[in-house]
């Protein structure tokens, strides 16, 4: 599922048995419908009582890790209501203005709409926010704090890695299909971490709300300076024996580098592991 994708009606887990609510752990009981608000509610050492899409999370998002126990509520644009209403969380932790309406939640349990993507193009700083505004309704200011520790720390890590990086521009991009990309630019969280990295972004045209752009791979042909940052999975196999790929002047000079499956759509638990895994590849002496 992604975002461009528009989905209608209740899926098949509308007719899933409801799961007892004992599995999740101490504390406030909290049902979150966005990823990247997931894994803020993790990095607040928080388990969620249930996640949309919760099997999607663990092959996405990956860290920070979901556990078993937390309960699947359905498709993040349209969840499971009625399993829902018979989990009676505390809170309901989601996306403003993606998905249910507000009011609809608050009509089942109390509801906190949070902004990542929005119009204001800040991801990183809307995450930060989201990331004190959980806290702050949990209780967990002490935890919040111990993050953005961490997190200053993996950036300082991941600068001190990349203090002899050549300087080229990155292209980061994950393919949409053999023939199309999503490139990452202005507005993206990914954008945020290579100005904190001091990486320059070679992708400067278009973004929408989402901070990407949707291009063929002539984009790719139009920064042939750039080093290419591919998030997996890579390119299939039929396009990298392609002569259209092998013509690609960074593929040609083998300034291609692939990361992990990293959530382009996430809060600052992506933006530390996206910041952690390029500074690995992009570090001299990487291989590519």
């Amino acid at each position: 599922m992604t975002r461009r994708q528009f989905v209608t009606g209740l899926p098949l887990a509308a007719f899933l048995p409801v799961l007892p609510v004992s599995a999740a752990a101490a504390g406030p009981r909290l049902a979150v419908l966005d990823w990247g608000l997931a894994e803020t509610v993790l990095a607040l050492q928080l388990t969620p009582l249930a996640v949309a899409e919760a099997p999607l999370y663990r092959r996405r998002v990956v860290t920070p890790e979901l556990p078993p126990e937390v309960v699947d509520l359905g498709l993040r644009t349209w969840p499971n209501l009625e399993r829902l209403r018979a989990l009676s969380p505390d809170l309901i932790v989601s996306l403003a203005g993606y998905g249910v309406p507000t009011a609809r939640l608050k009509s089942i349990a109390p509801t906190l709409p949070l902004e990542i993507y929005s119009q204001q193009r800040a991801p990183y700083r809307l995450a930060d926010a989201a990331l004190q505004a959980i806290a702050d309704r949990t209780g967990r200011q002490a935890q919040a704090a111990a993050f953005r520790q961490r997190l200053s720390e993996t950036l300082e890590r991941a600068r001190q890695r990349l203090a002899g990086y050549d300087g080229r521009p990155v292209l980061i991009f994950k393919f949409s299909d053999a023939r199309h990309v999503d490139v990452y630019g202005d507005g993206s969280l990914f954008d945020a971490v290579l100005q904190h990295l001091g990486l320059a972004n070679a992708w400067t045209e278009e973004t929408n709300i989402w901070g990407f752009g949707m291009a063929g791979l002539d984009a790719v042909a139009r920064v042939p300076d750039a080093r290419l940052v591919v998030i997996a999975p890579g390119p299939p196999d039929s396009l990298k024996t392609s002569a259209l790929w092998r013509s690609l002047p960074p593929v040609r000079e083998g300034r291609v580098v692939q990361i992990p499956p990293t959530w382009v759509f996430g809060a600052l638990p992506s933006a530390m592991r996206f910041a952690e895994q390029i500074s690995r590849v992009l570090q001299p002496g990487a291989s590519s």
